[in-house]
């Protein structure tokens, strides 16, 4: 049985720590990915808005024509935009993020190491009793036979 860490809740929390890290870096990697798929969505958008106002503006249209496409192309522009703005700081948010997540694991880190120095001590003063007690018992059973 090995002797009890003094630093196991430590070593909890900052495992709890670590772990709350990784789930918000995850949370934060799978917008990113949602939003991703959104600019891309919203850019074939606007190019098959901008091929149909080419293709239709051949065909001759009025000005209401027009500045409803041009409305909507507009609109399209804002939201792609909106959308590169937004996924510009979710970016800066996950390399910080990711600081966080190398920061929580090395103190975590630091912390299993000391565990594993009193275990690896431990032992050793388990060793040493019992070549201890062996040598003992080994004196005392030449003792006996003399």
């Amino acid at each position: 049985m090995a002797k009890k860490f003094k630093l196991q809740s430590v070593l909890n929390y900052r495992q709890l720590l670590e772990n709350q890290a990784q789930q918000l870096l995850a949370a934060s990697m799978q917008r990113k990915t949602e939003l991703e798929e959104e600019l891309q969505r919203q850019q074939q958008e606007l190019m098959r808005q901008d091929a149909e106002l080419k293709e239709r503006q051949r065909d001759g249209l009025t000005i209401a024509e027009i500045d409803l496409f041009e409305n909507g192309i507009q609109h399209c522009r804002r939201i792609i935009e909106r959308l590169q703005q937004e996924l510009n700081r979710l970016e800066r948010q996950i390399v910080g993020e990711r600081d966080e997540l190398l920061a929580a694991a090395r103190d975590r880190q630091v912390i299993e190491k000391l565990k594993e120095k009193q275990d690896a001590e431990y032992l050793q003063e388990l060793n040493r009793k019992e070549r201890e007690m062996l040598d003992e018992i080994s004196l005392r059973n030449k003792g006996d036979l003399t």
